[in-house]
């Protein structure tokens, strides 16, 4: 997709599900993940269980007692809605309703060069059943996390050791900006 493409598909699900807040982190290291140059941008799933616990997960490569919000890539050429209700498909089988379009959240270099999006949701499941449909993304556990929850799980990520440190705090982001969300 384009930039214009992008910027129009960002002010059509404005309309619809609400202006999203932008961000914008500069990232001190860049080659890590989903920032190795592989792909530009993904969908962030904040999912709100019937009891009302945010769904966070885990995969057997992660640090011990380490969960995030799930993500997915945008594939060339999809849209950012489309790639929202694949990746929350093949994660966890769930129906969802699109509640809210939080945040944009723009990563850039020390330099200011744009490198990476998180586009962050938050869904309402609706039914289903919670299961991994694509076995390759390793998930090996899920939580609900309330409030406080999701700040020890942004703690937990942000005290990830050694090689995992700047992987921890580039995904502590979206889970602080989702509890800044929904304070408001």
């Amino acid at each position: 997709m384009t930039a214009s493409s992008i910027e129009a598909e960002v002010a059509s699900l404005s309309r619809r599900y609400g202006k999203p807040k932008t961000f914008a982190h500069a990232l001190q290291k860049t080659s890590f993940g989903p920032l190795n140059g592989a792909r530009e941008a993904e969908v962030a799933m904040a999912i709100r269980r019937p009891s009302g616990g945010i769904l966070l997960q885990t995969k057997g490569s992660y640090p011990d007692q380490v969960f995030r919000l799930p993500t997915g890539g945008l594939k060339r050429g999809e849209t950012i809605e489309h790639a929202l209700l694949r990746e929350t498909e093949e994660e966890t089988a769930l129906e969802v309703d699109v509640a809210r379009f939080l945040a944009v959240l723009q990563y850039r270099t020390l330099s200011g060069r744009s490198i990476f999006r998180s586009y962050l949701f938050l869904l309402e499941e609706r039914g289903g059943v919670l299961q991994e449909q694509d076995p390759e993304e390793g998930i090996t556990g899920w939580i609900e996390a309330d409030r406080a929850g999701l700040d020890d799980a942004a703690r937990r990520l942000r005290a990830c050791p050694g090689t995992w440190r700047h992987w921890g705090n580039f995904r502590a982001i979206a889970i602080e900006t989702l509890v800044g969300a929904m304070a408001r």
